[in-house]
């Protein structure tokens, strides 16, 4: 079957922003929300094309209509798992992408994407800033926070100037996974501004080791350090 052909992760998101005329109409919470919003669109429509240049592969006009039923059947179960794959895929890398052009189109803040390379004695973040040669901040980067923000626990024991960065206001925090968080040694955390304000009574009052933050704070924050 082979993957689905669609438009590398880089070129829908810049395709994204350039749909949002002026990024200070919004905080840079809800303008990275935007880019997320907009950019899983166009996805979408780049899929929904993939699929269909791939049924027409498949099928002529000599098909007679119960080959083709029983073809598509298949077609259609084999396609299922291509998209769930290629979905789950993508979503996390283009949340690093989203993150460095936010930060960069927003802020006028460098960044470089690194991607993650881990070995027992290692640990390589999502975000370098200002890039990874010249690394002073070091990003890991969630769309959401379901289990595996465990894997970038590492990150505060190798980089000094470190942070967890949530970017989906779909995400599933829950005042349990904010504790396990800084019991388990998260340090830094930044939320969208909405998932902060809807949790923010429980952070103040019961949240000690980790320091928490709006994502709209991420360009001052880093800046702070970058001074």
């Amino acid at each position: 079957m082979g993957d689905l052909s669609i438009a590398p992760i880089e070129e829908i998101i810049k395709k994204a922003i350039s749909h949002i005329e002026n990024p200070k109409d919004f905080s840079f919470s809800e303008y990275i929300n935007q880019i997320e919003k907009k950019a899983h669109e166009i996805y979408l429509e780049e899929e929904k094309k993939a699929i269909k240049s791939k049924l027409l592969k498949k099928f002529n006009s000599n098909s007679v209509l119960k080959q083709i039923l029983e073809e598509l059947a298949d077609l259609i179960q084999k396609l299922s798992v291509i998209i769930a794959n290629t979905r789950r895929a993508r979503a996390g890398v283009s949340s690093e992408y989203i993150l460095r052009e936010a930060l960069l189109r927003y802020a006028g803040i460098e960044s470089e994407v690194i991607g993650k390379m881990k070995g027992k004695n290692s640990y390589y973040p999502d975000i370098a800033i200002p890039s990874q040669k010249e690394l002073i901040i070091a990003l890991a980067v969630k769309r959401t926070l379901r289990e595996r923000w465990r894997e970038d626990i590492s990150i505060f024991k190798y980089y000094p100037n470190s942070a967890f960065v949530c970017i989906s206001e779909d995400t599933d925090v829950s005042e349990k996974k904010l504790k396990d968080m800084e019991i388990e040694g998260i340090k830094v955390l930044f939320l969208p501004d909405a998932v902060y304000e809807k949790h923010k009574e429980y952070i103040k009052n019961n949240i000690r080791k980790m320091k928490v933050y709006k994502l709209s704070d991420l360009p001052t924050w880093i800046r702070s350090i970058l001074s």
